[in-house]
């Protein structure tokens, strides 16, 4: 299917593009591979595509010390291959399993979560991070916290004139990170996938952080589960538990991916395996 016709407009500066999103009806384009699909499927349209690849003021990642801020047009490839690993290792974990290699070399961050997919791979992250999306319009720049951000399938807080100009993410000290994804087909978007940070304090978990995708129209925080661990050693029996109540809190969609029972039990397996909890 070809999508319906459009224009298209690539500014140089970041005043040019919004502006042109201000006043016409147009989307950003950034790496386009969830934009363009859904384009030609005609699930979206619009009558101009504003093109936000020339802006390399958008492109960065920055050590603040105490947090980390991204540009919303860098691209995943380059958060593999910067020092994100260290700063942000569950970013990290999750931007190397975005896709494939075509994928990560042309899709950004902004763009990702710009689309708010509720089986992509960041929502969850920057959920458990308890990251801040910042949007730049010609009026103001606006601060959402990533709880607040994804507000339904394909339905983030983005206003009219506005776009993703970067994402800032705190740094956690002495805490534990994974980002576990199943997925049908390598490079798939997630069946079910979980981004879990942990801090332990002789013995006792302190705090505990779990954060799914492809569970509900939104990244699910397992808050109750998360309450239950804390002041607690991590054994078989406690981790069963916060799995068996992450995942009966929620009821996931069923799709050709999966059954919701099937995703409530791929839930459980890999928030054991996450909490190193499995039998």
């Amino acid at each position: 299917m070809y999508p319906s016709e459009f224009g298209y407009f690539k500014p140089s500066t970041l005043k040019e593009a919004l502006d042109f999103l201000e006043k016409e009806d147009a989307r950003p384009l950034a790496g386009g591979q969830s934009l363009i699909p859904m384009l030609k499927l005609r699930v979206i349209s619009s009558k101009f595509l504003v093109d936000l690849n020339g802006l390399s003021s958008l492109s960065y990642v920055k050590d603040e010390g105490d947090k980390v801020r991204i540009g919303s047009m860098t691209k995943h490839a380059d958060l593999v291959k910067g020092n994100v690993k260290e700063s942000i290792p569950l970013l990290y974990d999750a931007a190397r399993q975005v896709g494939d290699f075509q994928v990560r070399n042309m899709g950004t961050i902004g763009g990702s979560i710009s689309n708010a997919d509720p089986a992509a791979d960041y929502p969850s992250v920057l959920t458990a991070l308890d990251a801040k999306v910042i949007l730049d319009s010609n009026h103001a720049k606006r601060e959402v916290d990533a709880k607040d951000f994804f507000k339904g399938p394909f339905n983030p807080d983005i206003r009219k004139g506005e776009i993703v100009s970067e994402v800032v993410f705190p740094k956690l000290s002495g805490y534990t990170t994974k980002y576990v994804k199943v997925v049908r087909r390598a490079g798939d978007y997630a069946m079910v996938s979980l981004a879990m940070a942990l801090k332990v304090k002789d013995g006792k978990v302190e705090d505990l952080r779990l954060a799914y995708s492809g569970v509900s129209d939104t990244p699910y925080r397992a808050r109750e589960a998360e309450k239950l661990l804390v002041g607690k050693e991590i054994s078989e029996e406690n981790v069963r538990e916060v799995a068996e109540m992450a995942s009966s809190a929620v009821n996931p969609p069923s799709d050709v991916r999966g059954s919701s029972w099937y995703r409530r039990e791929v839930m459980k397996v890999i928030t054991m395996k996450a909490l190193g909890g499995q039998p």
